[in-house]
Formats: structure tokens, sequence, C-alpha cells
């Protein structure tokens, strides 16, 4: 379970904690977990078309 492996590394928590959790409250942590992947990709989308844009503009000088 991806969702194991995403809140050791980026919660610190242990894999029997995030396996005692409810069936609901792993959805939850699981959309969170979902969430953050997503703005973390969003995030390096924005940085690369940010360089690449000051890249062109400093080409045109």
């Amino acid at each position: 379970m991806w969702v194991v492996g995403y809140w050791m590394e980026h919660g610190g928590f242990k894999p029997e904690e995030i396996l005692s959790l409810s069936p609901q409250e792993r959805t939850v942590w699981q959309a969170i977990a979902e969430l953050n992947r997503q703005q973390r990709k969003d995030d390096i989308r924005d940085a690369v078309e940010e360089a690449f844009s000051d890249i062109l503009q400093a080409l045109g000088r």
C-alpha cells in the first residue's frame, strides 16, 4: 500500500500506526497524500515554466 510508504517517509509514522487506522481514516490519509503529491507536481511544473520563461527572456536581450 503506497499510502503506508508515503506516511512513513513524509510523516514519520510506523506501519502499524497507519494500518491500525479505521478504513475511513485511511481514506482521509490517502486523500491528503494524493493532494500533497499533486501539489508537489504542480510546484515542480510551475518552477520549470518559470525557469524556461527566464531563459527565453535572457536570450531575447
